[in-house]
């Protein structure tokens, strides 16, 4: 196909992460169709490598990745942003100039985090920049004006951006120039597509994409059979955060203890900041015989994982701050 970008940067905000395999699938499936992908991601996820993807290791991912956070450390922000400047001072003299112009980015520019941001990006040419996550957007904005990008934008919501976001800024128009500058808009569902569109986003700018990322052939169908005297293996996978629901997971296996004689397993994999709190409720409920929590794992183990079980249990609510899927 003539028209068909060859060169794509995605920018994110962390990469990898172990929640997040359809961002590798994404990223591996273009690679597999012939594009040429380059990573910029603010942070890394911190955690074993060993629960990611194993497309990651197998497609080199690290090697296409640039980490362009700004390190927390003054002295280590100070040593990194020497080969920075000397870089910009020797190709982009007038990038450099940008970036310093505190009249205009103030503190951002002071604290050498539009350096950072910022210099990874001169000299690369795409035909196409996916911006993932509407914060993400709105920062990588900043750093199009300060090193020039003209390239095409297409941004990628998800459900913070168009929930919890919106009711952190009453009032305030926090897309209002993404609205302008981003050739498409991705939604995952009509609802989401919907709230945008009352925040005066173009419709005709938006595409619905339910499923990205997913590839159903990964998933194999198996007939489940219970054998007599079988217990019955149930599954969730998430980050235990207050969205997902695995609260009223446990409080729905509660119920199922108390109404029934027959065995059953619920084994949770994931992790995250309500862990602790969860795994509280699971002695508090009394389902220390009928909950397991298995951790993380890696893509591949979970889906040999889910041949082994009856059913997989997958809810979802609004958070207390509105946070949502």
């Amino acid at each position: 196909m003539a028209n068909k970008p060859s060169k794509i940067a995605f920018v994110v905000g962390v990469f990898p992460a172990v929640s997040e395999t359809w961002m590798i699938n994404q990223i591996t499936g273009l690679l597999d169709r012939g594009f040429d992908i380059d990573i910029y991601a603010f942070t890394s996820q911190g955690i074993d490598k060993k629960y990611i993807s194993e497309k990651y290791r197998n497609y080199n991912l690290l090697g296409r990745t640039k980490y362009i956070g700004m390190p927390e450390n003054r002295f280590e922000r100070a040593i990194k942003a020497l080969p920075k400047i000397g870089r910009l001072l020797f190709i982009s003299p007038n990038t450099l100039t940008r970036i310093f112009d505190v009249n205009r980015y103030g503190k951002d520019s002071l604290s050498l985090k539009l350096l950072f941001w910022s210099e990874p990006f001169v000299g690369k040419k795409y035909d196409l920049i996916h911006l993932h996550d509407g914060s993400i957007a709105n920062k990588f904005l900043i750093i199009k004006d300060v090193v020039g990008i003209n390239t095409k934008l297409i941004t990628s919501f998800y459900g913070q951006d168009v929930s919890k976001r919106f009711l952190d800024h009453p009032g305030e128009d926090i897309y209002m120039r993404l609205k302008k500058e981003s050739s498409i808009f991705i939604a995952m569902s009509d609802f989401m597509k919907n709230r945008i569109v009352t925040k005066g986003f173009d419709e005709n700018k938006i595409k619905v994409l339910p499923i990205f990322g997913i590839d159903v052939n990964d998933y194999p169908f198996t007939e489940r059979t219970l054998k007599p005297g079988e217990i019955v293996q149930m599954a969730a996978v998430g980050r235990f955060v207050e969205k997902k629901g695995f609260d009223d997971i446990l409080r729905a296996l509660a119920i199922v203890k108390n109404r029934t004689d027959k065995k059953f397993m619920c084994n949770i994999i994931g992790g995250g900041p309500l862990e602790p709190k969860l795994r509280t409720m699971t002695k508090e409920l009394g389902l220390d015989d009928v909950v397991s929590y298995k951790g993380y794992m890696k893509i591949e183990d979970i889906i040999n994982y889910f041949l082994r079980i009856h059913f997989y249990l997958q809810p979802s609510k609004t958070a207390s701050d509105g946070d949502m899927e």
